[in-house]
């Protein structure tokens, strides 16, 4: 038995449940099929009674596995902090440790192209610790593609959220279905009477195809629906100027009776040009936005919005990189996985004008 000055050894376990190394290693492991029912139950009582606990440093050097994913995702609004719950729900169930890191203060959205350095570094510090697999929101999904291939090469899984690679996909997806969203947004803007619509994109960065994406899928969609073509504007390089944008978007000639914003964040400039502008919403403008944050029911009138599965997409990707692991998709080329959303109909969405 290990004396109280004594960190348990995993020998010691096995002398007190009078069982083989061998034995007491696999079943607290959770192998214990093999193994009758009072045997397990009396190496994990030993277990108990001598404070033992498994030693993951050593377990990752036997078996070459961490048990640990990298997770690149900042905390940035309400929609990635379920994107992150959804992953942490599934990693902990399957004893899997997230080590979650990002670029910036979460203040304001994080550009990984202004601080690149600091960005590779991160990524350098996940792999150094040779997590078994990496989660990445979009920007560090660009820099992976960029300058991390050779993990291609290892076999290290990767998934990325709300990022399509344009050329050959070297990762899985997890990815909001745009192409649906879209449609359901011009559905109801027209089916309101609507004519004369616009859209506010992103900046639509590298690293933001999911705006581009969600911006033409939306022209599309009004196009398809017989409407008349959609305007649409995008912040500039930094996403500086959306109240500037969106004064502009409101004194057109003749203005739109309708905005489609393609994240509440871009709804929330259209609310405050339209309120120094004094247009009603949505008697005399209708928004909608994208995402439903935790701010767009508060807003005044209660914002019209897509609202995404953050918790579901989390969990997807989660799941994802245990079934590469796993060896269920091994050798499986990448897949995207595109996952719903719905419509959520409030007070910002109104009759077009006649």
């Amino acid at each position: 038995m290990a004396s109280s000055s004594q960190v348990p050894r995993l020998k010691d376990v096995a002398a007190k449940a009078n069982v083989s190394l061998s034995a007491a290693s696999r079943i607290l492991r959770g192998e214990r099929q093999r193994f009758g029912e009072e045997t397990c139950d009396r190496v994990l009582e030993a277990a108990r009674e001598l404070g033992w606990r498994r030693n993951l440093l050593v377990s990752g050097m036997q078996t070459g596995r961490t048990r640990t994913i990298g997770v690149m995702i900042p905390p940035f609004d309400s929609f990635w902090v379920d994107v992150l719950a959804g992953i942490h729900m599934v990693l902990a169930q399957a004893d899997y440790l997230p080590i979650t890191v990002w670029v910036g203060d979460c203040q304001e959205m994080p550009h990984f192209e202004k601080d690149e350095d600091e960005g590779f570094k991160q990524i350098s510090r996940l792999l150094d610790r040779r997590v078994d697999g990496l989660i990445l929101w979009p920007s560090f999904a660009v820099a992976y593609y960029d300058h991390f291939r050779e993990l291609i090469e290892r076999k290290v899984p990767v998934a990325v959220i709300d990022h399509e690679y344009s050329e050959d996909q070297i990762a899985d997806s997890i990815e909001t279905d745009e192409a649906a969203s879209a449609r359901a947004v011009a559905e109801h803007l027209i089916s309101l009477g609507h004519k004369q619509i616009a859209c506010l994109s992103s900046r639509e960065a590298a690293w933001q195809a999911w705006a581009v994406r969600r911006r033409e899928c939306f022209e599309q969609a009004v196009e398809d629906l017989g409407g008349a073509p959609v305007k649409s504007w995008r912040l500039n390089a930094w996403g500086t100027d959306g109240l500037e944008i969106a004064r502009e978007i409101l004194t057109q000639s003749p203005r739109p009776t309708a905005v489609f914003a393609v994240t509440d964040h871009e709804a929330l400039y259209l609310y405050e040009a339209a309120a120094e502008l004094g247009i009603e919403i949505p008697r005399e403008l209708s928004v909608v936005g994208f995402a439903d944050l935790d701010f767009a029911a508060n807003m005044r009138p209660a914002l019209t919005t897509m609202r995404q599965r953050p918790r579901e997409i989390g969990r997807r990707a989660a799941q994802l990189i245990l079934d590469r692991l796993d060896g269920e998709m091994y050798d499986s080329p990448p897949t995207t996985i595109k996952v719903g959303a719905d419509l959520i109909v409030r007070k910002s969405t109104g009759r077009g004008a006649e």
